[in-house]
């Protein structure tokens, strides 16, 4: 019986330290931002070199470079995260010269991923035989595709795009509907059948 009176006095003095500091909203220092807008400008460079060779490597049936180019990517959207949330927390009220730097570099890297998705496709359109694995690259394409759609779309990031980073959105999914077309099978959406 002792026990349950502890527990109960315990639990009416409120919640254990750990707990009310991890309610609380930690602050970030502009040091903290800047280092990670510094890795997110590497993760950039990066990508860009995987991309090249991506496009290089697809014309040899192969998507090897295309899914490293594309896990460079998710770490820079994993990045892109974690800023975002770090921005909406700074401890210094002056952040507009850091938004500035991510928004630019966020708008770098989905005009980089949109260009090298629709060379990547437009390289495969022209091979009559597409590699093994291409189903789940194709799912995972329309996926990211639609989200850069929409992403193009914000107020923020439809002013530092031109209308031609549209357009090769518009193409890469064309590109890619055609390469679906010449092989439904594919994608196969019925689950077993086929």
């Amino acid at each position: 019986m002792p026990a349950i009176v502890l527990y109960g006095t315990a639990f009416l003095d409120g919640p254990p330290q750990a707990t009310r500091q991890a309610t609380m909203k930690r602050q970030y220092t502009r040091a903290e931002v800047k280092e990670l807008l510094s890795a997110l400008e590497r993760q950039c460079r990066q990508a860009a070199k995987l991309a090249q060779t991506a496009e290089h490597e697809a014309s040899k049936h192969s998507f090897g470079a295309y899914r490293e180019f594309r896990d460079k990517v998710g770490e820079f959207q994993a990045l892109v995260i974690l800023i975002e949330q770090r921005l909406r927390n700074l401890a210094d009220a002056r952040s507009d010269d850091l938004r500035e730097q991510f928004e630019r570099l966020d708008t770098v890297m989905l005009a980089l991923l949109v260009r090298a998705s629709m060379r990547f496709f437009f390289v495969l359109s022209a091979n009559p035989i597409l590699p093994m694995g291409a189903r789940e690259i194709f799912m995972s394409e329309l996926r990211s595709l639609h989200d850069a759609a929409e992403k193009l779309r914000r107020p923020q990031y439809v002013t530092k795009l031109g209308p031609e980073l549209e357009k090769d959105l518009e193409t890469a999914s064309l590109i890619l509907e055609e390469i679906i077309d010449k092989a439904p099978s594919l994608l196969n959406f019925r689950g077993g059948e086929g």
